[in-house]
């Protein structure tokens, strides 16, 4: 990852004494969070980082919520790299390089055509970090990320050597050696599950979908008062034997079952697309059981995966709040307004804003009383997630069109809320989804859903909830993925019907209410917390883990 922090050590929440603490500015070039580990304290504070927009780049192989990558597929990628390197390297700067950051295990894939090409530049960037910075530290290898030895070996030589008459490479001043220790921490290391309660592992910070996937269930276990990792109090029901629950993506699962246990082992795994990658398939030979959000996700895996998988669904719970005005947008009471969220770090391509500007022009093209709202996180142009630059093409219409309105700020959740609760329409154009929070919000606060009627969104977007929009499977293109996958397939909405449904929605108002609230009744009685509860509860007895 490469940070470019210009923020004071003392907004870092990390346990160091005020006096040891100072002003720096940091290019922090590396992945610190070992795969297989417990909480990841390097990983929290690049997530800080991140929300104080101090983030510039990240590695290939480092993908984050909250992070943008670096760029080596091709010359032209490569020299916007280079752009963005010149341009966050002209003021003093400390250099931190951790050389397994560089990416060098994502070469041997086969969409990259020269292999000694690829080496070279991430050398190339490396180097031209250090020489540039006022200090340059290096950081070891983790046990997970191991770089080649001659790779770490060739960038300390290429480094001295252009550098022979300077003193500053490889010194830290105090405050950076301080914020080195925390970047080094080593987290410990997983313990075997020996207690007979729910061990559950994966990230709980953050708003990324596995971080609210790994609460839910924490808090439906302790609704169904059965004993976790994560519970504050003690449950009263026992268990036969230890079960780890896996809030993991399938490809770190063999990092955290490294060491044998007794426990039963269950992966709550998520991905969007029909086609698995191979990283994924490894996983299906070493968990117990398989436990997904949604049937469309029960299929994937089924097809690859020996254990049984069951379908468990999820647990929302919405607070009450007052819905937004939005009168920071310009929006008043008489505008109609659809609104698209999303996170672009899950993949502005996979979630396919332009969709839905394309179709409300089409809808709307003089309408002076619609507005569009587009909420995303964030997104750098040379973003991993967006490579067709859908957001460069979303920002020049909306310069032309005062209509589109963008919003690129990282909210807190409740005013996310407060904004779906407002509007008239919540639109999902999504070429794949797992299950679909954003949809899942708005039917809970009662508010009209137009989304592709593919995917995850299936178990509560139907016909009499909402308006499911048909689409055509296409083939997904090299580098639209977040792994390269042969054969993908994903969907196309229709973007014609998708305009005729917008305006149907704003004309009929009383009938997308009517809908509505029949999504809010599916809500409100098949995916609270209660009723996760209740199916981890029945999936517990069935497997014959609760005691009598």
């Amino acid at each position: 990852m490469l940070f470019d922090q210009s923020l004071t050590l003392d907004s870092i929440p990390l346990e160091t004494p005020p006096e040891s603490r100072a002003r720096g500015r940091y290019v922090i070039l590396g992945q610190f969070t070992p795969n297989g580990y417990g909480p990841p304290p390097a990983r929290q504070l690049a997530v800080h980082l991140a929300k104080n927009n101090s983030v510039v780049f990240t590695a290939a192989n480092a993908p984050s919520p909250a992070l943008v990558p670096l760029r080596f597929r091709s010359r032209r990628l490569w020299a916007e790299t280079l752009t963005k390197v010149d341009r966050i390297t002209k003021t003093p700067f400390t250099a931190i390089i951790y050389p397994a950051g560089l990416g060098f295990d994502t070469i041997d894939k086969p969409r990259w055509s020269n292999r000694r090409m690829e080496e070279w530049r991430r050398l190339k960037l490396a180097v031209i970090l250090a020489t540039r910075a006022d200090e340059c530290v290096f950081l070891p290898d983790s046990e997970a990320q191991k770089t080649p030895c001659w790779i770490s070996l060739l960038l300390v030589i290429l480094i001295r050597i252009l550098t022979l008459h300077s003193a500053r490479i490889f010194r830290a001043s105090k405050a950076s050696q301080d914020l080195l220790k925390r970047l080094s921490v080593k987290p410990a290391a997983i313990q075997p599950a020996f207690e007979n309660i729910v061990h559950i592992r994966g990230i709980s910070d953050g708003q990324s979908g596995l971080a609210r996937n790994t609460i839910m269930s924490a808090e439906a276990f302790a609704l169904a008062n059965i004993p976790t990792s994560m519970a504050d109090c003690l449950a009263t029901r026992r268990l036969k034997r230890p079960v780890t629950l896996h809030h993991v993506n399938a490809d770190h699962i063999a990092h955290q079952m490294r060491t044998a246990d007794k426990s039963l082992h269950i992966g709550f795994l998520l991905w969007e697309l029909e086609t698995l990658p191979r990283s994924h398939l490894q996983a299906g030979k070493l968990l117990d059981e398989v436990w997904v959000p949604s049937r469309y996700v029960q299929k994937i895996y089924e097809k690859v995966y020996d254990c049984p998988v069951v379908n468990v669904g999820k647990g929302i719970p919405l607070p009450e709040l007052q819905a937004s005005n939005m009168g920071e947008y310009g929006v008043n009471a008489g505008h109609h307004v659809i609104l698209m969220c999303f996170d672009a770090h899950s993949s502005v391509e996979r979630k396919n804003p332009l969709a839905a500007v394309n179709a409300f022009l089409t809808a709307f093209p003089n309408a002076a009383n619609v507005r569009l709202v587009i909420k995303t996180t964030p997104v750098d142009p040379c973003h991993w997630g967006d490579p067709n630059r859908q957001m460069q093409t979303i920002r020049r219409i909306a310069r032309r069109d005062a209509r589109v309105i963008i919003d690129e700020r990282l909210l807190p959740f409740n005013d996310l809320l407060a904004l779906i609760k407002r509007a008239d329409c919540i639109v999902s154009p999504h070429r794949a989804e797992g299950f679909g929070y954003i949809p899942a919000y708005a039917l809970g606060y009662a508010r009209p859903v137009i989304a592709t009627d593919y995917s995850g969104t299936q178990e509560i977007c139907t016909h009499s909830t909402a308006y499911p929009v048909p689409y055509k499977l296409v083939n997904a293109r090299a580098g639209e993925t977040i792994t390269p996958l042969n054969h993908a397939q994903w969907a196309e909405i229709d973007v014609e019907a998708l305009a005729s449904t917008m305006r149907e929605v704003r004309d009929n108002p009383l009938k997308a209410q009517i809908k509505a609230l029949r999504g809010q009744k599916l809500l409100r009685t098949e995916f609270t917390p209660q009723m996760q509860a209740k199916r981890y509860l029945d999936r517990l007895n069935t497997l014959g883990i609760l005691a009598d």
